[in-house]
């Protein structure tokens, strides 16, 4: 299991071997304590390819069955089911006595704690107990009645101070109204709406502000900013992004009944329709030059390699090929108004190896064998980047890797995909070489890298010894719908 912590964690994760090693002694703390003999305890660790969070960890309960019945170790926690993991995945916030739902459809209690070293966030501990037996009420406001009035008329009345709109677009807005210790004690029918919608299941009231704050702000900041603030003074206000959903707040401090107002509006559609004006406007432009780039990309590479022959026959076969690719530009330039589908990656590459073998010298004695998963598809500019990787590693493989006295020269491109993660291998038996040592001076490797990181936003690992190079890159591939 604990090998599968430091393997999952090196898959979908920045982490250095000192943060797993601290995930790993986590892990054991959990397994031999007695305190959670009745949970399922889990670990999970932020996706970062994608803006999920994935298990790494799970001990099910010594006294009871476990809430799951498949594995969950790999699988990621998805934010509409468990809304608290990723809040304390980015705030170090601990959540506390959240509703949430399994992938299996199962209603469960979690208490989430941050797992911290130093000042960073390396994962979350959960804690699990069933929640399936109690039915999910409508929101009901607090049985006694003159407690709400007199919370309701307070708000008004500060509602009226501070701002200018009438009371009816207010309540068109989510309100939260939290009590002096940071309970919620009132929401209107739009704040549980909203919060609904982005995961949260069951009441909402009596939770803490920790466990609802969207902004990843405190309860004691707020207060701290509020306090400086004259009453008659704007509200403190802010705009933030979560999950998918733009919002603007509006916070209040009543002096007079302690409680802090929160007004939160629902902006995303009009986020959208802002790009949306911003997207159409550079569309045309976007989409004819987007492949044509790429393409010119390659060009450009073909040409500086060109500046660096001495051999006139060499320089004749890349001008040759620069025509070619040029004229392809042009094509694409033409077709760039129809709309593109994804391209199957197995057939792209398999295209390449045979344009490779057709181009290179020396490829009778090297072979070259492509295993990757049929069913992987990419976009237009994730295949051509991929493409420019590839063939980067084929060309450092067949000029530098093998020599003479190598036996059987062999090239492996491999490539899988779990979790809409898609990994790349490209894996030779030749004499490997230094990464470091040629980092500033040689082209292919800035290339490399360059592409693996800006353009796919993926993890490059490299090894190499005096029995070949391995080199792995990952990236995040959600597919279309």
């Amino acid at each position: 299991m604990m090998n599968e912590i430091e393997k999952l964690c090196q898959r979908y994760t920045t982490l250095d071997s000192l943060d797993v090693k601290l995930l790993v002694e986590t892990a054991e703390k959990i397994s031999q304590t007695e305190s959670y003999q009745d949970f399922d305890v889990f670990i999970d660790v932020r996706n970062e390819f994608s803006d999920q969070a994935v298990v790494v960890f799970h001990k099910p309960p010594l006294t009871k069955q476990s809430l799951y019945h498949r594995q969950v170790v790999g699988q990621q926690a998805l934010r509409t089911n468990e809304p608290g993991v990723m809040p304390t995945l980015e705030t170090q916030l601990k959540s506390v006595d959240l509703l949430a739902e399994t992938q299996e459809q199962r209603l469960i209690h979690q208490r989430i704690y941050p797992i911290i070293r130093g000042n960073r966030t390396l994962g979350a501990t959960i804690i699990e107990s069933d929640e399936s037996e109690n039915v999910l009420n409508d929101f009901q406001s607090p049985k006694d009645g003159q407690s709400r009035f007199n919370d309701i008329s307070a708000t008004v009345k500060m509602f009226n101070r501070q701002e200018s709109t009438t009371i009816t677009d207010q309540l068109a807005d989510a309100i939260l109204v939290f009590d002096h210790s940071g309970t919620l004690v009132l929401a209107n029918q739009t704040a549980i709406n909203l919060y609904q919608k982005v995961g949260y299941i069951g009441k909402i009231i009596g939770l803490d502000f920790e466990n609802l704050s969207l902004d990843g702000t405190r309860f004691q900041e707020n207060l701290k900013v509020l306090s400086q603030v004259d009453e008659r003074d704007q509200p403190l206000k802010s705009t933030f992004n979560y999950l998918n959903y733009f919002f603007s707040s509006r916070k209040f401090w009543n002096r007079e009944s302690r409680q802090l107002v929160v007004l939160l509006e629902d902006k995303t559609d009009v986020k959208a329709k802002e790009a949306e004006i911003i997207s159409k406007s550079v569309a045309i432009r976007e989409i004819n030059h987007r492949v044509k780039n790429n393409l010119q990309s390659v060009i450009s590479l073909l040409r500086i390699q060109q500046r660096r022959l001495d051999d006139e026959t060499a320089k004749q076969a890349l001008t040759e090929s620069i025509s070619r690719i040029t004229a392809i530009a042009s094509t694409y330039e033409l077709m760039s108004k129809q709309i593109e589908d994804e391209t199957n990656l197995k057939a792209a590459l398999q295209l390449l190896v045979s344009h490779f073998i057709q181009l290179d010298d020396n490829t009778q004695q090297i072979t070259i064998d492509l295993q990757v998963d049929e069913t992987i598809t990419v976009n237009s500019d994730q295949v051509v980047t991929i493409s420019i990787i590839v063939n980067e590693l084929l060309q450092n493989a067949f000029a530098h890797a093998f020599t003479a006295s190598t036996p059987q020269n062999h090239v492996l491109i491999q490539g899988t995909v779990s979790n809409n993660v898609i990994t790349l291998q490209v894996k030779d038996n030749g004499i490997g070489f230094d990464p470091h040592r040629t980092r500033s001076g040689s082209l292919g490797l800035m290339i490399i890298r360059s592409y693996v990181s800006d353009k796919l936003s993926g993890k490059l690992n490299i090894e190499t010894s005096s029995v070949g190079t391995d080199v792995t890159f990952s990236f995040d591939h959600t597919p279309q719908q």
